[in-house]
């Protein structure tokens, strides 16, 4: 672990030791927003498309399998574009009115999907729209909540474990859908689903959407608290871009944390959008709403002993290793799963311990480095731009993943689709390693870093390496 001791980082919006400081609320019910609102589509299309044969009762809006994955991925699109432009706007206009301008967004999308979904057919091409909408504001979410926090560390605390806590949250935001479902089925009857119970089945998937407004108003609030009365302080004149092409080294950093983000969230996403299929495919597609969400209660719970080993491993083995570390993890539950789906199929307990042990792996290791390494990789004057730009990129693995996931499994089964998740996972073992491309390396191409530029300086002084550091007093 280093132990350099660096000045106290400056914030944009003021002293983080001076007035109120909610950046560590900001950043947890950031967290928390974001993987509900991503989450909730599944358990929401279930609950409006339920698998299975029951003639008797139809299901209220059935979809088709390119409505079905659009769904899934819509909202990354969005992402992406919230990712890249509400992470620059952190960076021009300052942290806490780009975090209000972001949240408001999703407080409108996830309104939009619970509110104005109404029209027979047309309901799930309305969702896509809205889950877009939605998208954007999720996605300026990554690079402000994480800035927000790593700049707003108090003296003596680790930054880069601080920043990791509040990313923690996002575990149960990815439980809390399936919970306020099992509440909403159990409360409104088992069996009262379907076009039978229109009313009901209405009900039950607009509250699910709706909820999702309610941490980001609450966001809104917190930030409003935080950056009230303090002036907002540019740490630099220079334009940003000119900045950022001055120093190519900026560059083959953001490669790595982007390219690393995407291939991680290709296997996250669609595993974890897929969840309510793969428990089908575990155990069949005759199982009730309920034992649905029960079953993917448990599964997602098994992501909080990994992202809690991961915020004690960060600290003492920095974010890159920790990254490599989570991507052999992944690749080693993949290899099984893939083996298991071909050999034992219709072993459920095993099928069940292995995607367990999945949710594990993707929650330990790189789920918590690929959102904590852009806070340690870019100095403050590009931090939330280019972590914008990292967040971006992998987004736009979770948007392939969303897609791609649920049509290759229909098409080729599962073993397959974890086959891919597997040799993506070795690809990711290169890269963050660096043994594909050094791109950590300042001094790779025979360039480096121009002490000369004020930023770059600065960047020296104010940003962490890999392992972290212990903030003090200037």
């Amino acid at each position: 672990m280093s132990t350099t001791s660096t000045p106290l980082l400056p914030s944009r919006n003021g002293d983080a030791k001076s007035g109120p400081n909610y950046s560590s609320y900001i950043s947890a019910i950031s967290n928390l927003s974001i993987q509900y609102n991503l989450s909730v589509i599944g358990i929401a299309l279930l609950i409006m498309d339920p698998e299975g044969d029951d003639d008797a009762n139809p299901p209220l809006y059935p979809k088709t399998e390119s409505q079905d994955s659009l769904l899934k991925s819509s909202v990354f699109a969005g992402a992406v574009l919230g990712q890249a432009v509400m992470g620059g706007l952190g960076d021009i206009i300052g942290r806490g009115p780009a975090m209000m301008v972001t949240n408001a967004f999703t407080l409108v999308g996830a309104l939009l999907c619970s509110l104005a979904t109404w029209g027979g057919d047309g309901v799930y091409w309305e969702l896509i729209g809205y889950r877009f909408l939605l998208g954007i504001g999720i996605g300026g979410k990554y690079p402000l909540s994480a800035t927000v926090r790593a700049e707003g560390v108090q003296t003596g605390e680790h930054r880069s474990t601080e920043v990791a806590k509040g990313f923690f949250w996002q575990t149960p935001g990815v439980i809390l859908p399936y919970l306020v479902a099992w509440i909403l089925v159990k409360s409104f009857g088992e069996d009262k689903n379907g076009a039978n119970y229109p009313g009901i089945t209405e009900a039950q998937f607009r509250i699910l959407f709706g909820a999702g407004a309610v941490p980001s108003a609450i966001v809104i609030y917190l930030t409003y608290l935080q950056f009230r009365g303090k002036k907002r302080e540019r740490t630099g004149s220079e334009n940003i871009v000119k900045v950022a092409f001055r120093n190519p080294q900026l560059w083959r950093k953001l490669f790595g944390t982007g390219m690393t983000w995407c291939l991680y969230d290709f296997v996250y996403y669609g595993t974890a959008f897929n969840q309510p299929d793969i428990i089908n495919a575990v155990f069949g597609k005759d199982e009730s709403i309920v034992e649905n969400c029960e079953h993917n209660i448990l599964l997602a719970s098994m992501g909080l002993p990994g992202v809690l080993l991961a915020i004690w491993n960060l600290e003492r083995l920095g974010s890159k290793r920790l990254m490599t570390w989570g991507f052999v993890a992944i690749g080693v539950a993949s290899v099984a799963l893939a083996v298991s789906f071909s050999y034992a199929a219709d072993n459920n307990i095993l099928n069940f311990l292995l995607t367990c042990f999945m949710v594990f792996a993707t929650n330990w290791g790189c789920n918590v480095a690929t959102y904590v390494l852009p806070t340690e990789s870019f100095p403050v004057e590009v931090r939330s731009s280019f972590y914008g730009l990292s967040a971006a990129a992998g987004k736009v693995g979770a948007f392939l993943g969303g897609y791609f996931f649920k049509q290759v499994a229909d098409a080729y089964g599962y073993p397959i689709i974890y086959v891919i998740c597997a040799i993506l996972s070795a690809l990711g073992v290169g890269v963050s390693s660096g043994s594909i491309f050094p791109f950590w390396d300042d001094n790779f191409f025979g360039t480096t870093v121009r002490e000369s530029d004020p930023y770059v300086r600065r960047s020296t002084n104010n940003t962490d390496n890999s392992k972290g550091e212990m903030i003090s007093a200037a």
